[in-house]
């Protein structure tokens, strides 16, 4: 009609709900089990840690049922620090956990996961702002992190599970820094005397022997393929054996990493020097380089990612090879593989479990550390442009 108002389409305001469902019914389940017994003699939730694990699962519910695609991941720290408080309120009381303590649990830990999920599958782009890069990127790792060892807390505290079958979180953290000092001997021995030293050597002759098959069509016909199936040997099984020829101290444990990085470093060298480009190879040749000229400038620089290859590879296996190396050759009680095995017999499994986070925290710094030389020496490689 002429002269008639146009309606001005309605903008939506930061009030307007649009809730996330996903996020918002674990989070209303958990406001619902506040009102059920905690603990199954039917104790219900009182005391001074009411009022705030309400305040929280109230404060995770509200980006939930706003909805927005950055609003909703604010619901993810106030959904874990619900659940922390729960498992808090859960541990003070004397029975196992009642169904309002399962329900607040799980409520919130499910709320954590959609909210942290929301912000994962966002589609960004080149020009977005870098916050919100960061944050994609940063938010679901820490928050996978503290839903795991949150849901590990949860469950054996509600369970009322003894530490001599499975221990909690927080018992690992109280034996990690009682046994200290035990601990750091233990992985000095494993990691500096067996792995590093195993790893160093492995690698030394690894090259070595790579260089020499490389340039030597009879051991690249007669010794590659026996090298490539001793690869497949079990190598761990040799412990015993090595044990007996080497005898039981850290020596022998440093043979097995020897034994595992050497194989995968030779195969690699072969392969990383002799597949150049041939037309880089006429060029030198072109320009009357000498042969050693030619493995300096061409083959060396060639083989050096498949030699990180092979030496991240032989970083996981080592470790996995010398702890089960000290399980089965006997010797003195030292080194993270037989802490394990004489703590783990004595029923101590909280202890069982420290050693294996300071070893897998050791493995995971060794792996960080071959990554950064690997990239700053093979930063012109394809592989590493993007990174």
């Amino acid at each position: 009609m002429i002269g008639a108002q146009e309606r001005a389409p309605a903008r939506p305001g930061l009030l307007r709900l649009r809730p996330f469902w996903p996020a918002a019914l674990p989070a209303l389940v958990a406001l619902a089990g506040l009102l059920g017994p905690f603990g199954a003699g039917g104790e219900g939730l009182t005391g001074a840690l009411a009022a705030p694990l309400a305040a929280l699962l109230a404060l995770a519910l509200l980006p939930a049922l706003h909805g927005g695609a950055w609003v909703v991941p604010a619901a993810t720290p106030f959904a874990l620090a619900a659940a922390f408080l729960a498992l808090l309120a859960q541990r003070a009381l004397p029975s196992v956990a009642g169904w309002g303590y399962w329900a607040v649990l799980g409520g919130a830990l499910l709320a954590a996961v959609a909210a942290t999920a929301r912000v994962s599958v966002i589609d960004l782009q080149g020009h977005d702002p870098a916050w919100q890069h960061r944050l994609q990127r940063a938010l679901p790792a820490a928050a996978v992190a503290f839903l795991l060892l949150l849901a590990w807390e949860g469950l054996v505290v509600g369970s009322r599970v003894p530490k001599g079958i499975f221990p909690r979180v927080s018992d690992i953290g109280a034996a990690l820094v009682s046994s200290w000092s035990v601990l750091m001997a233990d992985a000095y021995l494993t990691f500096v005397r067996e792995v590093a030293f195993g790893l160093g050597v492995g690698l030394l002759f690894g090259f070595l022997v790579g260089t020499a098959v490389a340039f030597t069509p009879f051991l690249q016909r007669g010794f590659l393929p026996l090298a490539t199936a001793f690869g497949a040997v079990p190598i761990v099984g040799l412990a015993p054996v090595l044990g007996r020829a080497l005898g039981v101290d850290w020596q022998s444990k440093a043979a097995v990493v020897v034994i595992v990085a050497f194989f995968p470093v030779v195969l690699n060298t072969v392969q990383g020097l002799t597949n150049v480009e041939p037309l880089k190879l006429e060029l030198l040749r072109s320009y009357a380089a000498s042969p050693l000229q030619a493995f300096f400038r061409l083959r060396l620089p060639n083989a050096l990612p498949y030699l990180f290859t092979a030496l991240k590879v032989a970083v996981v296996v080592g470790v996995v090879s010398v702890i089960v190396a000290e399980f089965l050759i006997p010797g003195p009680p030292n080194g993270l593989g037989q802490r394990i095995s004489l703590s783990a017999h004595r029923g101590a499994f909280d202890v069982v479990f420290a050693a294996i986070l300071v070893s897998s925290l050791i493995s995971m710094g060794i792996y960080a550390v071959v990554s950064l030389l690997e990239r700053l020496l093979t930063g012109w490689h394809p592989s590493n442009r993007g990174s």
